[in-house]
């Protein structure tokens, strides 16, 4: 199977080369590949204030938590970490991850609305099951 090159399409803004992958026809777009090419992009646009604005963000990370990643997705935190955009991989993880939550805010949202559901079911069941086991009087 012959591998097709990457195309991409480069753009000047406010002086700075911007670089872009255009997805070849039939092409599916990776989703990972979208979130790193934005992020890419941003860091490609940003001062090295706004670069220090995302670290601080990141600095309120308490909960550790241990992850396994595909060979791609490895690759991309990677590359975050190679640009200079974060210091580690799991700066850039952690960054992906709150990207994605933002992403997906709809789906959580209905997430949410459906565990209240489950919950409320969970509870009805309780007390239907406590008034079965009363003993008659």
């Amino acid at each position: 199977m012959i591998e097709e090159p990457e195309i991409t399409i480069e753009s000047k803004e406010q002086g700075r080369s911007i670089e872009k992958k255009v997805p070849m026809e039939g092409e599916r777009t990776d989703p990972l590949e979208e979130i790193a090419s934005s992020v890419r992009e941003f860091a490609q646009r940003i001062p090295d204030s706004i670069a220090k604005a995302i670290e601080k963000a990141l600095q309120g990370r308490d909960f550790p938590l241990m992850v396994r990643v595909n060979r791609e997705a490895l690759r991309r935190i990677d590359e975050l970490v190679e640009a200079g955009i974060f210091k580690s991989r799991s700066e850039s993880a952690a960054f992906l991850i709150s990207e994605g939550i933002k992403a997906q805010a709809g789906l959580f949202e209905r997430i949410e609305e459906k565990i209240r559901e489950i919950e409320r079911l969970r509870s009805e069941l309780k007390n239907l099951v406590g008034q079965e086991m009363k003993p008659a009087s």
